[in-house]
C-alpha cells in the first residue's frame, strides 16, 4: 500500500494486521483523489474508520489543511503517521458514533470506510447530519461492499457512484 500522489507520493504504508481489515486499494484511492482534485487543497478532512490512515495521509500529501482520523484501534495509523514529517492532523481513538457526537468542526471532505456490512449507513449519515459536521459545499465519500445495502437519507443527495471489483464508492453532498 502506497501513497499515490502529492508530496508523499510513493511512501509505503503498513496495513493493520486484523483479519477484518481491508484497506482501500491504491487504485481506488487514486481514482477517488482524481475526482477530488479541485477540492482537496486547503480542505479539512475527516477520515472515519481510518484503519491504516491511507486516505487521510493521501489527503495531507495532496494539500489538505487538516485531517482528523477516527478509529477504535489506532496502532497501525500511528505507526504510519510516524513516517511523515507533517503535524496538521489529529488522531481520535474511539467509537465513531460517540466521536461524531463530540466533533465541532465543519469538514469539506468526509471519507467513510467502515467494516463491510457491519455499519448501518442510514444511522451513520443521520449522525453526521445531526451534528452538522459537513460543510455546506462538502462532499462525503462512502466505501462499501457491493453486497451490502447502502441507503441514503433525504438530507443527502447521491451525486455519483463507482464500482471497482467488489467495492462500491458513493459520493454524496448535502441536499439543497
Amino acid at each position: 500500500m502506497r501513497i499515490t500522489g502529492g508530496s508523499l507520493k510513493g511512501l509505503s504504508l503498513k496495513s493493520p494486521k486484523s483479519s477484518g481489515v481491508r484497506p482501500t486499494s491504491d487504485k481506488v484511492r487514486s481514482a477517488i483523489f482524481s475526482k477530488l482534485y479541485d477540492k482537496i487543497n486547503n480542505a479539512t478532512v475527516l477520515d472515519l474508520f481510518a484503519g491504516s490512515g491511507a486516505f487521510g495521509i493521501e489527503a495531507l500529501s495532496r494539500g489538505a489543511k487538516e485531517v482528523v482520523f477516527v478509529d477504535k484501534d489506532t496502532r497501525s495509523l500511528k505507526s504510519n503517521l510516524s513516517l511523515i514529517k507533517l503535524s496538521n492532523f489529529k488522531v481520535i481513538k474511539g467509537d465513531v458514533f460517540k466521536v461524531l457526537n463530540k466533533l465541532k468542526l465543519d469538514f469539506n471532505i468526509i471519507f467513510i470506510d467502515p467494516p463491510y456490512g457491519r455499519v448501518d449507513s442510514k444511522r451513520l449519515l443521520t449522525t453526521i447530519f445531526k451534528n452538522q459536521i459537513i460543510a455546506n459545499d462538502g462532499i462525503l465519500i462512502y466505501e462499501e461492499s457491493i453486497r451490502t445495502e447502502f441507503e441514503v437519507i433525504d438530507k443527502f443527495c447521491l451525486i455519483d457512484e463507482k464500482r471497482y471489483g467488489d467495492t462500491k464508492i458513493y459520493y454524496l453532498e448535502l441536499a439543497q
